[in-house]
């Protein structure tokens, strides 16, 4: 990192620090804030050898990824909301993520990667259904974290809900595969084991 440049006016610089404090915690800092601690749940322990051992004492970093891709997003739908003059009373996200971490265990020839992402978000909102999905198309166009995801080719379906509703007013599908979602090949894998479990 090139420390004191210069940088053009349109670039934004953001600065974070941590420090490892002791056996799977870390604590984040950003200047003139409070700190972050990141550290995996106690206990978590997937074959063999378990090796992560936390003590649930702050968040995960995929929970912060997370919670940084929503709260981004969150404000870039503020942002657009009000350039296209769109009257919204609130609005609530839910992500879940879909992580194979075998290789972070003992598959070490595989990659961790994101399966699949799922993020919902549900607006309070009476305007028109044509008025949201073009809120929605250019909150992705301009969404930084979204924008760093797609990029990454992560398998993500980002649905917006009017609140109350259980049917997507809009839908993006970013690289999924033609056929079966991976979260749907990862659920009929979990049934059948579930069925060689009873057997």
């Amino acid at each position: 990192m090139l420390e004191n440049q210069t940088y053009p006016e349109y670039i934004g610089i953001s600065d974070v620090t941590t420090v490892s404090c002791e056996h799977m915690r870390v604590e984040g800092f950003f200047e003139g804030q409070p700190s972050l601690m990141f550290d995996e749940p106690e206990g978590f322990d997937i074959g063999d050898p378990p090796d992560l051992r936390g003590r649930s004492r702050g968040w995960t970093p995929v929970h912060a990824q997370l919670a940084a891709l929503a709260g981004c997003t969150s404000i870039t739908i503020a942002v657009v909301a009000r350039d296209q003059k769109f009257r919204m009373a609130g609005l609530s996200t839910k992500l879940r993520s879909l992580i194979d971490i075998r290789g972070f265990f003992f598959d070490l020839h595989l990659q961790p990667k994101y399966e699949q992402l799922n993020f919902d978000l549900i607006v309070e909102t009476r305007e028109r259904t044509e008025r949201v999905r073009a809120l929605a198309a250019e909150t992705h166009r301009r969404c930084p974290q979204l924008g760093l995801f797609r990029l990454a080719k992560i398998p993500m379906v980002v649905g917006w809900y009017r609140k109350g509703a259980s049917k997507p007013l809009f839908e993006d599908r970013f690289a999924l595969p033609r056929g079966r979602t991976p979260e749907e090949k990862l659920v009929a894998i979990g049934q059948r084991a579930a069925r060689k479990r009873k057997q």
